[in-house]
């Protein structure tokens, strides 16, 4: 019985070949174990096939048994799989710069905050004026009323605009 692929490491997803030669067997079959899940395949007495290896745990096991009679032999061989490397993306603008994620989070959120209503939008940025204020005032309790104030003559503007 000859066994034999033909590369030892290999990165995730790329294709092995493996051959073998069980001339005389009644039965041959491979055994491939990723770690995660086993399968096994029945094969004819001699030939090549090849495998991609998608996912493993660091090591695939391809395991082929020949029957003759009531007897089996069998030969094992691993494959070293290396995780394939990812990575990562980043988005560019139209003259090709570089856009960090705040500038692209509001790239993304200005459709929407122009597509509110007038009278959510003033909601949501007293909203978030009173939030700031309140984040200060725990920081520096004396900024709490002063930012209190300017509040309350954002609010008087917005009242005497209308």
């Amino acid at each position: 019985m000859t066994f034999d692929i033909d590369r030892t490491t290999v990165t995730e997803g790329d294709v092995v070949e493996v051959r073998w030669d069980c001339t005389g067997a009644d039965r041959v079959e491979l055994s491939i174990d990723n770690g995660y899940k086993a399968s096994v395949l029945p094969l004819e007495t001699a030939g090549t096939k090849r495998f991609r290896l998608n996912r493993s745990k660091g090591r695939t096991k391809l395991t082929i048994t020949a029957w003759k009679g009531g007897k089996h032999g069998s030969k094992t061989l691993k494959v070293r799989v290396r995780e394939l490397q990812t990575t990562r993306a980043e988005t560019v603008d139209e003259q090709g710069r570089h856009v960090n994620s705040a500038k692209e989070w509001w790239q993304r959120t200005q459709p929407k905050w122009q597509a509110m209503p007038p009278e959510k939008r003033l909601a949501s940025r007293i909203g978030l004026i009173l939030a700031g204020v309140l984040l200060v005032g725990i920081v520096v309790p004396r900024l709490f009323l002063i930012g209190l104030l300017a509040l309350m003559g954002y609010l008087i503007y917005v009242v005497w605009k209308r």
